[in-house]
Order: structure tokens, then sequence, then C-alpha cells
């Protein structure tokens, strides 16, 4: 069963395709011009490293946000119209749980922060799931847009932080006398579309394609640019 993860919730569009845990191509980039343009020829090209045609793809993944508005809109209208196109199921998976997935583990809450801009800092907290088998992170809460003061406040304790973690964030939380939390490594702090795949699986979120929507912590203003929210 070929499963494809897309990921366009921030300037760098990842791609990935597995075969059960075997991830045959990933790709990824920075956007030159908008994702409507270059998503559907990255995903030929995807498919063409995997060795594959795009009817062997049984299931879609897809980045639901929250995040830049335009990107993710265009993210979920192609794989929702791949997925149509296909016969196939689609799942919606969450940025900040995809964020925060790589890096939980017992005894350590993550907490995953997307930079919202004027907005403020989205974040979310995990934990590992504690059911008898192996499960998705499970969330200490709902995700939240807070300024990055009442983030450091509100955050737990002693926690491993994760995502676009700002310096306005890191001073919030040198103020708030956090000296137990550390940041993941930059070379670890990558989302990555397989883990999109892992997720749905995890949550056996695949589904009727119509079904899945964009995260939103804050409507989008009509009519405004594609500011990240």
């Amino acid at each position: 069963m070929a499963e494809l993860g897309i990921d366009t919730a921030s300037q760098t569009i990842a791609l990935a395709v597995l075969e059960g845990e075997r991830v045959l191509a990933e790709r990824g980039w920075r956007l030159e011009t908008t994702a409507s343009r270059e998503l559907l020829a990255g995903i030929d090209e995807l498919l063409r490293d995997a060795g594959i045609e795009r009817d062997a793809v049984e299931a879609i993944a897809v980045n639901v946000g929250p995040g830049a508005y335009t990107g993710l809109r265009s993210g979920v209208a192609t794989a929702q119209g791949l997925a149509l196109g296909l016969g196939v199921p689609l799942a919606g998976v969450a940025r900040l749980e995809a964020d925060a997935f790589p890096h939980v583990a017992p005894g350590v809450p993550v907490v995953a922060v997307h930079d919202a801009g004027r907005s403020g800092l989205a974040w979310a907290a995990y934990v590992p799931c504690d059911a008898p088998e192996a499960g998705p992170p499970e969330p200490l809460g709902p995700p939240r847009l807070d300024t990055a003061e009442d983030c450091a406040r509100l955050a737990p304790a002693r926690a491993l932080w994760c995502g676009e973690i700002t310096d306005e964030l890191r001073r919030a939380r040198e103020a708030a006398g956090r000296s137990g939390d550390t940041d993941a490594e930059a070379s670890e702090n990558v989302r990555s579309a397989a883990d999109l795949v892992r997720l749905a699986r995890l949550h056996r979120a695949y589904t009727d394609p119509a079904a899945v929507d964009v995260i939103y912590l804050r409507p989008p203003s009509i009519g405004a640019r594609a500011d990240r929210r």
C-alpha cells in the first residue's frame, strides 16, 4: 500500500511516499512562487523517484495547519483533488502534532510552536500515549494562540520545545524563569511528510476527502493577504 504525505503548512514544501514502513522517496524545497503552481509537479517528481505511478497511491495524508493560509488551502485542495480522482481516502493531520511527534518520549512534555506573526504564537503540548498499544501523542490541551509571554507562562514545566522557536519566545521563557526547558536540535527540528502518513495511520484518520479541512485558530480575514494564522 503506497501512501502519500503532503505538507504545505510553511514556505518549505515537504512530500513523501511510503510503502508500509519503508519510505520510497522524499522531496522538500522552499517555495519560489506559490504552492498551487509547484505542488503537482513536485508530486509527479516524487512518484518518479519512488518508481510508481499515481494510480499506485492508495491513501493520502495532508497537513491541515495551523499555518500559512494560501499554502494550506492549496495543499488541502490538491490533496482532495488527487484523492477524489484516484478514489482513495484522505487524512488531515495537525501541524503542531506533526512537529511534536518525533520528539515525544516518556517523562518530558513536548511543546510545539508555530510563529503566527502579528497573531502571536500557535502552540500545543504533548506527552506519549498511555494506551497499552502504541498510539499517537496525547495532547495536554487544545492548540492555543497566545502571546510569547502567555505561552511561556502556560506551557508545562521542563519541556522540550520544537517548531518555530522565535527569539521573542526565548526571551519570554528566560523572563519566566524556565531554566529547565530545552530546545530540539536544529538538525532534528524538521517536520517530516512521512510522519504525516504515520500519524494518519495511528489516528486511523483516513476518511472521505470532502470531510478534510484546514485548522484555523483565528478565522482569516476575507480578502486579506496570505498572513500566517
